[in-house]
């Protein structure tokens, strides 16, 4: 396999898998995606790859280690997917006929999504050859990329730049003179016996050390403010291109994944920027002038001294090539870490209360294990360079020692020749050691780059459209045909057909998994449809601009996330501006203006990380009162009251019942007691709208709407009666 491509999608799997799928490729054939399932056909346990290249599909079993299933690209026709309870099915399309060929656990969809793209993207364009083509074109670029995109942060700040590169001119300049001095001191001070000379030669040296300290301290200083003003320009631009992209982004990028490009990866691009440059600026220069004045000195012996460079030359790029795929695998490895300790620690309370510490203790030792398996990946691709560069550049050394002995000997040189030779040769061995121990950091501040311009190159799916209106909002909703699915096979709402009027309050009901909070996520526009659309006051939302839909929508989830700060923070989150008046106001109407006065500080008391010190109620009303101080036309409660006790639950609902006035409400809902007084009441079952009335209308239709109040209802009745 010749292509680049093909290593680079092998390089990501284990060993014994790459040499099972290197056997089964025919010469010539590009990898183009792999996906490894763990489910048979008949939902069993089982292991194979899912092997998309340049020619076909292939199904290779992992057990038995031969081919189970092969289809020519030319014969695909379509990509379907069946979601099932648990696991999802791979279908292609062959001349008509439906071929299941791959079926798997929900853990494994990402796989098997990049699987389907590909073919989705073999089918449309026809010549196989085309998408290689364009991912390798994407893998040139974005290195390409990355460094044009590092550099780009260094214009804005060329003072400092040019600062820092001309003192280094100056200290690579200061640095090569003290050798020279070293053979005017043997050659004619030790011989001579000049005393006058040396103290003048003592005198010269200290003034260059000297000049050399305060050169080196004001390029520190400049460079320590180039690092502050280049981490702060980095920081700031990628937060808010994360702020810009959609929810689509978040579900597949971890919360870890996202931190550690803002922290890890900005601070080695940081630091290649502001000391790597520079360090490899001097060391560059170094060789060039240290070159030049050993060329002058003795050429003879300069031969012996250029012994290390066919081996940086040949051995730098292969360390380069290798060390990219080995350094992305172990931050890939540091990612999932940090993902881990972004889920665990602010779950803690949970791990407590199942005892799983050392269930946990033990998962994290399983996942740093993976880490430092990936760190010695490193560290022997080191060893396998670095070591012998040391050893031919000693060697060199030797050889150099021996031959200008020889000529000392011979009177062809003095002995000061000789010695300050060596120090230059010496000198010129240190930058080119430094240079390439460059390659690593240098290397890791590219890939790092590529990971942080990566996201930065994703635009987001959800944006204003050129034509988006700015409008009052009055409430009027419709939902016209909608069908949606998170993953593009598999669809979450079907053909959904609803209207809501202005004022309307509308109860959403449905078992879990039904749909009912995907409804308001696509009408917030967290998400396009994939068909039909949604109306609100007969424009599409898709033609509305986001930030007026989305402050016209006040929101209140089941688990409402409250930052960590005061209450009075929290409650004006979403005004431009404090307005303690309307605080307060919103706070009333919410039921939770007492209850605040009585806190500590009122409202400057903290409400600790996500709400911590407060219960389930007041997080709810403070939630409330934080969606409604904007005044929106349309309020959602989705699940407000389904995790509170009886009495934060009235308490909730006496609130409801103030702010629900002159607004379209919906609110979705397990307990049916709080929808019992709404002007509609829309069932949901497995995507789709099965039922539509009022309270009485659906109980006296039997259907699943009057099974679910039955249940809950009669269990009710039967807990009174034990009591």
């Amino acid at each position: 396999m010749s292509s680049e491509n093909s290593k680079m999608m092998l390089e990501k799997i284990e060993e014994k898998d790459r040499r099972l799928i290197e056997k089964m490729i025919k010469p010539g054939e590009v990898v183009l995606s792999i996906a490894k399932g763990d489910l048979s056909e008949k939902g069993e346990y089982s292991e194979y790859f899912l092997i998309v290249t340049n020619e076909r599909v292939l199904k290779i079993d992992a057990k038995d280690n031969e081919e189970s299933r092969n289809i020519e690209l030319g014969k695909i026709t379509q990509v379907v997917f069946n979601d099932y309870l648990g696991n999802s099915e791979l279908v292609l399309v062959v001349e008509g006929k439906e071929i299941p060929i791959a079926r798997f656990s929900r853990d494994r969809i990402e796989e098997f999504r990049h699987v389907a793209g590909v073919v989705n993207a073999l089918i449309q364009y026809k010549d196989p050859r085309e998408i290689e083509f364009r991912t390798r074109e994407s893998n040139v670029k974005s290195k390409k990329n990355a460094i044009i995109w590092l550099m780009s942060y260094l214009k804005p700040h060329w003072y400092l730049v040019a600062t820092g590169l001309a003192l280094s001119v100056l200290i690579t300049a200061l640095s090569l003179i003290p050798p020279s001095l070293l053979r005017t001191l043997i050659d004619q001070i030790a011989t001579q016996k000049q005393e006058s000379t040396l103290l003048n030669l003592t005198i010269l040296l200290i003034s260059i050390y000297a000049v050399n300290t305060l050169f080196g301290v004001i390029q520190n200083y400049s460079l320590s403010l180039l690092s502050q003003k280049l981490v702060y320009s980095m920081r700031k631009d990628l937060y808010a291109h994360l702020q810009s992209l959609s929810m689509s982004f978040y579900d597949k990028m971890s919360t870890g994944r996202v931190i550690s490009r803002i922290t890890d990866d900005i601070g080695r691009v940081q630091w290649f920027l502001v000391w790597g440059i520079p360090s490899l600026l001097i060391n560059v220069l170094l060789i060039i002038g240290i070159g030049i004045i050993i060329f002058t000195m003795d050429y003879r012996l300069s031969f012996f001294a250029l012994l290390p460079f066919p081996l940086i030359i040949i051995g730098l790029p292969k360390f380069r090539s290798k060390a990219r795929l080995v350094y992305h695998k172990a931050w890939r490895k540091w990612a999932d870490v940090s993902s881990f300790l972004v889920d665990t620690i602010p779950g803690i309370s949970v791990v407590k209360s199942f005892a799983k510490e050392k269930s946990e203790s033990a998962r994290f030792v399983e996942k740093m294990n993976e880490v430092v398996k990936a760190n010695i990946d490193i560290t022997k691709l080191h060893l396998g360079f670095f070591p012998i560069l040391g050893f031919v550049s000693s060697a060199g050394a030797a050889i150099v020692w021996y031959i200008g002995g020889l000529h000392v000997i011979s009177g062809d040189i003095s002995p000061g020749t000789l010695v300050a030779f060596v120090s230059y040769m010496w000198m010129f061995y240190g930058p080119i050691q430094t240079v390439t121990n460059l390659a690593e950091p240098l290397q890791q501040a590219i890939t790092s780059g590529e990971r942080i311009l990566e996201i930065l190159m994703i635009d987001p799916t959800i944006k204003d459209d050129p034509d988006a209106k700015d409008f009052e909002i009055m409430g009027d909703i419709k939902f016209e045909n909608v069908t949606f699915g998170y993953e593009p096979y598999i669809p979450v709402l079907k053909n959904i057909n609803l209207e809501i009027k202005k004022g309307e309050m509308v109860g959403v009901v449905g078992q879990s998994g039904s749909g009912k909070t995907t409804l308001t996520k696509l009408l917030l526009r967290f998400y396009d449809v994939n068909e039909g659309r949604i109306l609100i006051d007969g424009v599409d939302i898709r033609k509305i601009k986001l930030e007026r839909l989305r402050k016209s929508i006040g929101i209140v989830a089941q688990d409402p996330f409250l930052f960590d700060n005061s209450v009075l923070f929290n409650i004006a989150y979403g005004l431009e501006e404090v307005d303690l008046k309307k605080v307060i106001a919103a706070a009333k109407a919410a039921n939770i203006h007492e209850t605040i006065m009585n806190l500590p500080l009122a409202y400057d008391s903290p409400v600790g990380e996500r709400g911590s010190r407060l219960s389930g109620g007041e997080r709810q009303r403070i939630a409330i009162a934080r969606a409604i101080i904007l005044e929106p036309k349309i309020l959602i409660m989705d699940e407000a009251t389904s995790s509170v006790d009886t009495l934060a639950e009235k308490q909730i609902q006496q609130a409801l019942d103030n702010i629900s006035k002159e607004r379209t409400t919906i609110v979705i809902a397990h307990r049916l007691s709080t929808l019992q007084r709404a002007d509609k009441i829309v069932v949901m079952d497995k995507g789709r709208i099965v039922e539509e009335g009022t309270h009485e209308e659906l109980l006296k239709r039997d259907g699943l709407y009057a099974k679910i109040y039955k249940a809950q209802f009669m269990g009710a009745e039967k807990q009174v009666a034990l009591a």
